[in-house]
């Protein structure tokens, strides 16, 4: 049997008139896997809820083994999230971000971050701010490759992209799931 890497079990939640009926879900190790759904219907929420951003939700939610809520500290530890949101500090550039954030991963490997970064022609020097919504995608990916995290969640990445990006996407993605054992 294979390993499940996310296992939910009757996770739902009420957020003010927003109610997420139970959800069960295993997702095995190494898969690419993707949630559909119309506006609304709570992928963004179920994503968060994995995240381990909601004290009040039922049910349970593991990444790895670890609760994601009571162990989030350790559950976070090998999730990656890529979004079109800006969460890092998009008024400095690489280099700054990379010293701020690395001391709290413990796998952190510079090496790779500076690879992924050439890889995808972006530079190190420019403020994430100056970044266009694909070049933002591109640093997340660069920026979660240097952790290596064992999921990676991506809520609507490619949204707003040019189609050339998206199939380079794709093969991004594949090869995260390839090389570094990512779900």
């Amino acid at each position: 049997m294979e390993e499940s890497v996310i296992k939910i079990q009757n996770a739902g939640i009420k957020l003010g008139k927003f109610i997420m009926k139970p959800v069960n879900l295993e997702i095995p190790r190494g898969y690419i896997v993707g949630i559909q759904g119309d506006n609304g219907a709570g992928k963004s929420t179920l994503i968060r809820m994995i995240l381990g951003k909601y004290m009040n939700m039922q049910g349970h939610i593991y990444v790895n083994c670890c609760d994601a809520v009571t162990q989030r500290c350790s559950a976070l530890q090998k999730v990656g999230f890529i979004s079109q949101d800006h969460s890092l500090f998009m008024g400095e550039n690489a280099i700054e971000n990379e010293k701020k954030y690395a001391p709290f991963y413990t796998d952190w490997d510079s090496e790779v971050y500076h690879m992924w970064m050439n890889e995808m022609e972006l530079s190190m020097s420019k403020n994430l701010q100056a970044f266009s919504t694909g070049e933002y995608i591109k640093y997340q990916l660069a920026f979660a490759a240097a952790y290596r995290p064992d999921v990676l969640l991506l809520d609507e990445p490619t949204a707003n992209l040019d189609t050339v990006f998206r199939d380079d996407f794709l093969r991004i993605l594949q090869k995260f799931v390839a090389d570094y054992d990512m779900t």
